[in-house]
């Protein structure tokens, strides 16, 4: 794991131990929303592992996995699943078979567990690369960011509440994080940026969708060129979008300059001339599964 993650520093022994595993995420933004939320009520991150997008569940991956969770003292699991090609029925049919042999890996190793299979053409919130999603954390932490996001994080954490019994029913899991996120008692500091640079569409239309593997593509070179180059979606999925309109906001170091070209940025975004039809963000759930 990376030095920076919060929740690898030492904790509470008799603090409850939970694991995030991710599959196929272009973010990290999860376990940073959920760290102090669930620290303030003794349950730590044990184990945090994300497959980063394009990575598609797979009998290898399963493997690794089993592997994984036999060498982690973590007995409650949530597994958030991005399913990309969600509406091609044989690959959503396919992702659920894995899906039960994961229970069935964690049944085997009596791990409390829960799966969320997502829609993966979707971006949880506005913010890609890691000092950008630390923003947008804060936002949510201060109660004002993106509902999306701030839903997604809620069902995860009132999973690992349930697991670990600080809740006993998922509608008090689910008020206490949102009660705490409102309180906004959490929300760290948020880094200074004296240089923006916009990219504006070339075009009208709506967003149809966003290309996620050109969005990857872009997360790549802005790590290439500079990590500390924030970038901010200003339009996603089902949005209106004018000629000349902001669709992407960067924000740069002191003296950076912005060497990307406008085709990088205008590809992430497919307009069309009629608004998509509504995709669902949360496909389906394996609930709770748990174990005395």
């Amino acid at each position: 794991m990376h030095p920076q993650y919060p929740w690898e520093k030492s904790t509470s022994a008799e603090a409850e131990r939970v694991g995030l595993i991710s599959i196929g995420s272009l973010e990290e933004k999860i376990p940073f929303i959920l760290h102090p939320l669930l620290l303030s009520s003794d349950v730590v991150f044990g184990l945090y592992k994300n497959y980063d997008y394009p990575q598609d569940l797979s009998i290898e991956l399963l493997n690794e996995i089993d592997g994984l969770l036999q060498t982690k003292n973590v007995k409650n699991i949530v597994f958030d699943l991005r399913i990309h090609n969600w509406t091609n029925t044989p690959c959503l049919r396919h992702a659920r078979i894995l899906s039960l042999k994961l229970q069935d890996i964690s049944n085997d190793l009596e791990i409390n567990s829960s799966i969320i299979l997502s829609n993966g053409s979707q971006l949880m919130g506005n913010a890609v690369g890691v000092l950008s999603e630390k923003m947008e954390v804060s936002d949510i932490l201060k109660g004002e960011g993106p509902p999306d996001l701030t839903k997604f994080a809620i069902e995860i954490g009132a999973d690992f509440l349930m697991m670990t019994k600080k809740a006993d029913q998922r509608i008090e899991a689910k008020k206490w994080l949102r009660d705490k996120i409102l309180s906004g008692e959490l929300s760290p500091s948020s880094p200074d940026f004296s240089e923006k640079w916009k990219y504006l569409s070339l075009k009208k239309g709506y967003v149809h969708h966003l290309a996620m593997v050109e969005l990857h593509t872009l997360k790549s070179e802005l790590t290439n060129t500079h990590p500390g180059i924030c970038l901010f979606l200003k339009k996603k999925a089902g949005d209106w979008v004018e000629k000349g309109e902001d669709l992407i906001e960067f924000l740069l170091p002191q003296g950076q300059k912005n060497s990307l070209k406008q085709e990088a940025c205008q590809k992430v975004f497919v307009l069309a001339t009629d608004p998509p039809n509504h995709q669902p963000l949360i496909l389906e759930r394996f609930g709770l599964n748990l174990h005395s």
